[in-house]
């Protein structure tokens, strides 16, 4: 199984990175919670699409997970 590891900037200048099972970029992981666009990943991190100001994505080798 592939894991990515995710980098995001928020408008507000915070920034995030995590390691996920999750490819973000797919349509499946997009919900609707409070009326508001989210991700939402197998890991249970929820990310309000809104606030975001950058998002970058990495694939990384099962051996250096």
């Amino acid at each position: 199984m592939r894991k990515f590891q995710v980098f995001v900037e928020f408008e507000s200048g915070q920034q995030i990175s995590f390691t996920t099972k999750s490819d973000i970029r797919k349509d499946m992981f997009r919900q609707t919670i409070d009326g508001k666009d989210c991700i939402v990943t197998d890991d249970h991190y929820v990310l309000n699409i809104e606030k975001i100001k950058a998002i970058k994505l990495r694939k990384i080798n099962r051996n250096t997970a």
